[in-house]
């Protein structure tokens, strides 16, 4: 009698173990259903923006702006950090395809890796430093010139990037502004001080326009 009950009880967990075992599995289960389901909204949700494509153009203007654009879509469509890389992705095209899948599994493996280190390596390809020094160069040598006011400011928003040490005050910022304007313009400005770059562009803008009126 006594090797009856223990054999009942040995079924009694075994037949317990399965059937934690079962449970656990068929959360595992309901778990990757709704992160595939997670992910498939997240997706479509990127999706729905037409992000831009990236062809691993050797301009860093491109490819920063590529880059910028999906920092501001993934703050608002709400996208986890581990699934930035995977959305990103789909949109190389051309030459930058080929070079992520080549490179792929190279680079998830680097120790933390994360969106930031993509970021890191996909301008380490795409961002030669002669580039880089050129358009630092443009930025230095920038002039309005025949440009409308706009968009001598654009320009110089845009180039500005690839020259932060120069203008890492904004002080300096609006005074290389400044120093750009036509001359016209310049001697109009004459005596003021401007502390940001807007104050100047502002200022700038609004006598352009009242010399157009004319």
């Amino acid at each position: 009698m006594a090797g009856g009950s223990n054999t009942n009880n040995y079924g009694g967990d075994l037949s317990e173990v399965v059937r934690q075992l079962a449970v656990v599995a068929q959360q595992l289960a309901r778990s990757s259903i709704n992160n595939g389901d997670a992910q498939g909204k997240l997706f479509k949700k990127v999706a729905q923006s037409t992000p831009p494509t990236y062809q691993g153009e050797l301009d860093p203007t491109i490819l920063q702006n590529w880059l910028r654009e999906f920092e501001k879509l993934f703050g608002a469509v709400g996208c986890l950090e581990n699934s930035k890389v995977g959305c990103t992705t789909y949109y190389l095209k051309g030459e930058a395809d080929l070079w992520w899948q080549q490179n792929e599994a190279t680079i998830r493996a680097l120790p933390g890796f994360n969106w930031t280190k993509f970021q890191d390596k996909v301008r380490d390809k795409f961002y030669p430093s002669f580039l880089l020094k050129q358009k630092a160069e443009e930025f230095s040598n920038l002039k309005m010139e025949e440009m409308s006011v706009t968009k001598y400011y654009t320009k110089f928003i845009e180039l500005s990037r690839f020259a932060k040490e120069s203008i890492a005050i904004e002080k300096a910022k609006a005074r290389k502004f400044e120093s750009g304007l036509t001359i016209d313009l310049q001697l109009k400005l004459c005596g003021q001080v401007f502390e940001t770059l807007d104050e100047v562009y502002g200022r700038a803008a609004h006598l352009y326009a009242l010399e157009l009126k004319k």
